[in-house]
């Protein structure tokens, strides 16, 4: 954009300044100030005003330098452009050619407004002829310092800056080629920019290149196409192409060896290919900027992943972009995951995840993105059948609908809104459900440390509204199966600035057997005897029933425990339905669970306690106590009622 404004919008302008100093039939140079006036002003359709001081010389070499120009046109009575400092200086033996050669010029601080109206056509496009030949004009050199354009977009009711602009240009005639190459910031974006161009054709088109790296994104553009004036209505299409750039590895594929003189040589393996590779065919005017088609690509050059999609931008006064992307496969080696086989914890996997959302490009206007895919490879994971509908908004992503299926046949399905604040870290708000078939597959990929409880379950998940972020993970109207088991309630967890992480949970459950117990003790303690809450307190509430385990089965557990470093308090456990008995139990429990002693306040309540007593017996056969009390039962019917 910044190449096609000043070599065709506005390059004109910087020539007509040389040419109108230079050209032998008109430069009179003795009053070479108003001679520059007016004809600068005549080439231009503008009234062209030197306000500061002027000096000129003709040997040895012809020379001009200007202060404070300024060019009328702009809104207001205001200038259309001003220039701090204008100089230039050209070969003599071309000029007595009747040609110019301009071996060095420069800009500093030149500062322009661009004018795009409602139709589209440019107000610098439209000027009078000029009357030389252009192609007897050359500029070896021209540098501009600091310089500034704003583009005002009458269409889209905005305005857009390009600021700190410092670029070297030139052109074998100003007819082209020209090239430029420097740095400028676009609306802020700080961006290195490289432009060239072909010749200009009679129908007024220029085959134009350009190559933008933004220094706040890992990526590279190009386009290649050709751009014009049409009917005063610029225009540019043609070919483009995004790649990925690592900006902070670029030694990454490189050693130091040590010669023979002692001396250390650095090699490299060249570079690498990008991760990423984004091309197609495009279209630019002052309405639309359209991509019929792209590809998207990653892995191997020679065999990549690809999806296909296509992509528009409004740039009316409500803004707005789509972009839809379908394909058979693509892979991300160095986003969320590592080499296959790495391993990854649960925590460096969450850690990739985060990171590789506040990469991604923040939108600046709403829009659509719908993406279809029935497999992205992820470093050492496969994520399969993803399909995702999301739009931006202030802070994040409005995600509509997001689906893919994990290892282990593992189902997830989301929807709500992903922050992405300015802090560095992401969080969700929304609906989560997480159904998993086969939760061995699912905890060998999720984490090495899966107890093996987990792992033997047939089936496992949740649903829940939740709210997720750094300091803060609560589910509500949760909904959550280990096995057969199944629970609802919440569950908080948060990890204040000002004090000890906390996690509270109210669970309410129905049938849970052995298998679901063990696996819903192993969210405490591992199958190590470790304890999970040791670095923060745990509030905890469950009711379930009925309950079986090891043979025994009660029609109701009721709990209220509360851990805090290793002391567990019990303010409630109440067992009902127990061989015909009730038992409720208070204490404290210290140096749980590595070595656990404390004091239980407990009661049995029952019609009749024989049943309980014979069932204990049965399951503890080495117990003289409950041999002894089932004997005396057996003995005496009556004994214990």
């Amino acid at each position: 954009m910044l190449a096609r404004l000043f070599v065709i919008f506005g390059g004109l302008f910087v020539l007509v300044l040389c040419a109108a100093l230079v050209v032998p039939y008109f430069v009179d140079w003795t009053g070479y100030r108003a001679q520059f006036e007016r004809e600068a002003s005549a080439i231009l359709g503008r009234k062209v005003t030197v306000q500061g001081d002027a000096t000129a010389r003709l040997l040895p070499f012809p020379s001009v330098t200007f202060s404070n120009v300024a060019v009328a046109g702009g809104p207001n009575g205001q200038s259309a452009m001003t220039v701090e400092t204008f100089s230039m200086d050209a070969e003599l033996a071309p000029f007595l050619r009747g040609e110019v050669l301009i071996f060095d010029m420069r800009l500093v601080r030149p500062k322009a407004t661009i004018d795009i109206a409602n139709d589209g056509t440019v107000d610098w496009a439209m000027r009078p002829s000029s009357p030389f030949d252009l192609n007897q004009i050359s500029i070896e050199k021209l540098t501009v310092t600091e310089g500034q354009v704003e583009l005002r977009h009458a269409a889209g009711g905005r305005s857009h800056l390009f600021s700190e602009i410092n670029s070297t240009i030139s052109a074998k005639s100003l007819a082209g080629p020209w090239r430029m190459d420097g740095t400028l910031r676009l609306d802020g974006l700080r961006t290195t920019v490289t432009a060239s161009t072909g010749k200009a054709e009679g129908n007024g088109q220029m085959r134009l290149r350009l190559k933008a790296d933004p220094d706040a994104y890992p990526l590279v553009i190009e386009t290649d196409g050709n751009a014009g004036i049409v009917n005063g209505a610029a225009a540019y299409s043609g070919q483009f192409k995004i790649s990925s750039s690592d900006k902070n590895g670029a030694d990454e594929n490189s050693a130091e060896l040590r010669g023979t003189d002692g001396e250390t040589v650095k090699v490299s393996a060249g570079k690498p290919d990008p991760s990423f590779r984004l091309n197609g065919k495009f279209s630019l005017d002052h309405q639309k900027l359209g991509v019929d088609e792209f590809r998207f690509e990653t892995g191997r050059l020679d065999n990549p992943y690809t999806a296909d999609g296509k992509a528009s931008v409004d740039l009316g006064l409500k803004p707005s972009f789509a972009i839809e992307a379908n394909g058979a496969q693509v892979q991300f080696d160095e986003a969320v995951g590592a080499q296959a086989g790495a391993g990854l914890t649960l925590d460096q996997r969450i850690a990739a995840f985060e990171q590789a959302l506040l990469d991604l490009p923040k939108p600046t206007i709403p829009g659509t993105v719908e993406v279809k895919l029935p497999a992205v490879v992820v470093g050492d994971t496969t994520v399969r059948d993803v399909h995702l509908s999301a739009e931006p908004v202030d802070g994040g992503w409005s995600v509509k609908s997001l689906a893919a299926t994990l290892p282990g046949r593992t189902k997830l399905e989301a929807d709500g809104m992903l922050v992405l604040n300015l802090e560095g870290h992401f969080g969700f708000n929304g609906s989560l459900l997480l159904a998993v078939a086969q939760p061995s597959g699912f905890a060998a990929w999720l984490s090495k440390d899966v107890d093996e409880a987990i792992r033997r379950l047939p089936a496992a998940g949740f649903k829940a509204k939740v709210d997720l972020s750094q300091k803060r993970q609560a589910f509500s109207d949760l909904e959550l199966i280990l096995g057969k088991a199944k629970f609802s309630g919440r569950i908080d967890s948060s990890q204040p600035d000002d004090a000890k992480p906390s996690v509270l949970m109210r669970l309410e459950g129905d049938d849970l057997d052995v298998d679901g117990l063990a696996a819903f003790a192993s969210i405490f303690v591992s199958d190590k005897g470790a304890n999970r809450f040791a670095d923060r307190d745990l509030d905890f509430q469950i009711k379930a029933g009925p309950v079986n385990a090891g043979g025994l089965t009660a029609d109701t557990v009721d709990t209220a425990l509360r851990l805090r470093d290793g002391l567990l308090e019990i303010d409630r456990l109440s067992v009902g339905g127990l061989a015909g008995a009730s038992i409720s139990a208070t204490g404290r429990i210290k140096d749980f669970p590595a070595s656990p002693t404390g004091k239980l306040d407990a009661s049995v309540v029952a019609v009749d306690l024989k049943p309980l007593i014979d069932v204990a017996a049965q399951h503890y056969p080495d117990s003289a106590v409950l041999k002894g009390l089932a004997s005396r039962a057996a003995a005496y019917p009556e004994l214990f009622q």
